[in-house]
């Protein structure tokens, strides 16, 4: 009786009851037997169980160990013992997904025959790949943590590995920033060598003015101008030559000398700070300084982590009742012997019985009810029966018509009342034409023909998706980090990045490295050739931002070779369009400072000729001491002792001569000062632009480097095979129901 009521239930809840009860102990049987079959299948003799060994760390929040320890402004930088944000816990993440910390872990272990991948296979590489992939887990935790977690079914070994894994990630940090800090180093190194040798160059030419007697510049202007004063009062001759000559000596090397006093005081300065910067420089690229703080190393595990039996038993169990039940009713469904049938009322006819034409006092006897039967098959089809219904109540419908005849509005009424119950009529049939039971008989009346259409389309998309009709692709690809870049405006080095890799020179590049015309077999005549040839690049080539703020190159080419160096020149072309660009400005900048050093160069020469005019045709060399000297020789023609031996005329022509062309003196003086001052610290722009015009730079950290594929990536073929078998399956569907339709409207 339950089983019974079941079936009056709506279709899905319905047909599934009356299955289980009808087949409750084959069910019963099957779910027993599944679970001692996933009990047996799941015990390590058929599943090799894996033992977990898990790493916690955090990555430092400083990289540099110059900044961090011997820069002047390191208290502007991150502490070495802070830990990392955000930022460094995606980079170390990208880096432990990189295939560097890939290859030493499959090299140091051997894992392709610890996995027992022949090496006589043709996807040897892509399975030993997958196999390193599902193994090795890395995620961020809720903490900003980095977890490491390896399985394998060496518990000594997954705890080893693990921990390598850790050990790892300082080296392969290491190499990548010793590749730039190596190449800084040699800019540096080669920087201070350079300031060091002008140093010494300076020093050289100090000595070989010292040894024309220009010692002290100032002092010496002093000293010579207090004594040629004295000798003129005295009336020496001899001694007023012998000064003359020095005072004229030292007003032709006096300039040079005072400029390359005051550059080598520069450029000594500047020599420090480089040392320093080299110093630095030399740390970063000879030493190493760990990047993490491991919280929780790896042990040896004593428990199995996979697999899970309990979880497979469920599932195994309940996924073969599920099976099970489709499969009594699809038997039961094709056999005929299934009760398809759901009660239905139509609200139309219900309220029918309550109107005043056609109530209860009108419409005395109810529409027979379906008599239950014992067997579905010796009924009538449900099409013919509603159609019988449908006759008897509109015979009903014409006696009471026929007895009110008289009156037009009750006659009107019931025309209009049977339109409607023939339109309700009709469209409850085609709802239950479209219902879930007449879709399976459906199903199940064109099956053949459903079969043949699925199958032909499955076996055209195996025999179209094959390689005679879709080249195959294979893939390769590399994980970058941009390196030795600023941003333009508000993008980030990521996207600055992205954006340059993108840019047409870099494409029409790697199309003429190529010849990608004659790759992709387009013809140049064609009206849209070049339309034609950057859509199949931009189909082949993809460029995108992971996750981790790091930029994904792929390549996808009918070449397992060619896709690999593609990407590799994608890499060098970037590398090569950011230095051009760095150059170009810098060429620019060297050029500007070139043109300031040639005008201050002739504008100190300028200088120089005028302060050697003045000492050797005025003999004026410096303000201050000069004058203190002429002033007393003067005063001692006029009043003081010795006054006979002052030579009076030498003395007033040097006062004239102060008189006149003193301030031109003071004027030169602090001009040359002034310019070789400004000189320097041009030429050490220049030096500086020159320096990164002439340096080979990289811009970018490879952190996973391409390899050759040896699996094509597209097409997938049992995707393209289910996808197009499922199309096929929906399109005859919708033909099968229109044409039903049809067949229901006539």
């Amino acid at each position: 009786m339950q089983a019974d009521n079941q079936t009056k239930k709506p279709f899905f809840s319905g047909v599934f009851m009356q299955i289980v009860f009808k087949y409750k102990k084959h069910l019963s049987i099957i779910g027993v037997a599944a679970i001692i079959l996933s009990v047996i299948f799941s015990s390590p003799y058929f599943i090799t169980p894996l033992y977990k060994s898990t790493v916690i760390l955090y990555p430092t929040a400083s990289k540099s160990i110059s900044k961090a320890l011997l820069s002047e402004s390191s208290g502007n930088q991150k502490d070495i013992l802070e830990f990392g944000e955000e930022e460094q816990t995606e980079q170390m993440l990208q880096i432990l997904n990189s295939n560097k910390i890939m290859d030493r872990v499959i090299y140091k272990y051997d894992l392709m025959k610890h996995y027992g991948i022949s090496p006589k296979s043709k996807y040897k590489m892509t399975q030993l790949y997958k196999e390193y992939e599902s193994n090795f887990k890395f995620r961020r935790t809720e903490y900003m943590a980095v977890k490491i977690s390896v399985y394998d079914k060496d518990p000594q070994m997954a705890a080893d590995m693990a921990n390598d894994i850790a050990e790892l990630v300082d080296s392969t940090i290491n190499q990548m920033q010793k590749e730039v800090a190596k190449k800084a180093f040699e800019i540096v190194r080669n920087e201070y060598l350079q300031q060091k040798a002008e140093v010494k160059a300076k020093e050289d030419s100090m000595t070989v003015l010292r040894e024309l007697g220009v010692h002290d510049y100032e002092s010496q202007a002093e000293m010579f101008n207090r004594q040629l004063a004295i000798e003129m009062a005295r009336g020496n001759t001899e001694g007023v030559k012998r000064l003359q000559k020095k005072l004229g000596v030292l007003a032709k090397y006096g300039g040079p000398y005072v400029s390359l006093r005051d550059a080598l005081e520069h450029d000594k300065k500047q020599l420090s700070l480089v040392k320093a910067k080299y110093e630095e420089a030399k740390v970063d690229a000879t030493e190493n300084l760990p990047h993490k703080f491991i919280v929780s190393s790896a042990y040896k595990a004593e428990k199995k982590s996979y697999p899970i039996r309990w979880l497979i038993v469920v599932i195994s169990t309940f996924s073969a009742l599920f099976l099970a039940i489709l499969i009594f009713g699809a038997l039961e469904l094709f056999s005929g012997r299934l009760d398809l049938d759901v009660k239905k009322k139509s609200s139309l006819l219900t309220g029918l019985k309550k109107s005043p034409v056609f109530g209860d006092n009108k419409l005395k006897s109810p529409l027979p009810e379906k008599k239950p039967t014992e067997n579905i098959r010796e009924e009538k089809p449900k099409e013919q029966e509603e159609k019988k219904n449908i006759e008897i109540q509109n015979e009903r419908e014409e006696k009471p018509l026929k007895e009110n005849t008289g009156n037009t509005t009750e006659k009107n009424t019931t025309k209009n009342i049977r339109k409607d119950i023939k339109r309700n009529h009709k469209n409850i049939e085609m709802d239950n034409f479209f219902n879930s039971s007449n879709l399976v008989r459906l199903i199940n009346k064109w099956k053949y023909h459903l079969l043949i259409i699925v199958g032909l389309s499955a076996l055209l998309a195996v025999i179209f998706s094959g390689p005679r009709f879709i080249t195959p692709k294979y893939k390769s690809y590399a994980i970058v980090y941009p390196a030795n870049i600023e941003p333009y405006s508000e993008e980030s080095e990521t996207e600055q990045m992205l954006q340059i890799i993108n840019s047409q020179d870099i494409i029409d590049s790697v199309i003429k490295k190529f010849d990608l015309t004659k790759h992709y077999e387009i013809n140049p005549n064609y009206k849209y050739f070049r339309t034609e040839l950057l859509y199949r690049y931009r189909q082949n080539v993809k460029i995108s931002k992971t996750p981790y703020e790091s930029v994904l190159i792929e390549v996808y080419d009918k070449s397992p070779d060619t896709a690999m160096l593609m990407v590799n020149a994608i890499i060098k072309f970037y590398d090569k369009k950011i230095s051009n660009l760095h150059k170009t400005k810098y060429r620019e900048v060297v050029d500007m400072y070139k043109n300031q050093l040639a005008q201050k160069q002739a504008h100190i020469d300028s200088l120089k000729q005028i302060m050697y005019t003045l000492g050797t045709e005025y003999g004026i060399f410096e303000y201050d001491y000069q004058s203190q000297e002429i002033m007393r020789g003067y005063l001692r023609t006029l009043t003081g002792q010795g006054a006979e031996r002052v030579n009076t005329k030498e003395v007033n022509r040097l006062l004239n001569n102060m008189e006149r062309k003193s301030g031109v003196l003071i004027e030169v003086v602090q001009m040359i000062q002034d310019e070789s001052r400004t000189y320097v610290e041009t030429k050490l722009d220049l030096e500086l632009a020159q320096r990164f015009l002439n340096a080979t730079m990289t811009y970018s950290n490879i952190v996973t480097h391409p390899f050759v594929a040896d699996k094509k990536s597209y097409p997938i073929r049992w995707l393209i095979v289910m996808i197009v078998s499922l199309a096929a399956f929906v399109f005859a569907m919708l033909v099968i129901l229109v044409i039903e339709k049809r067949k229901f409207s006539k």
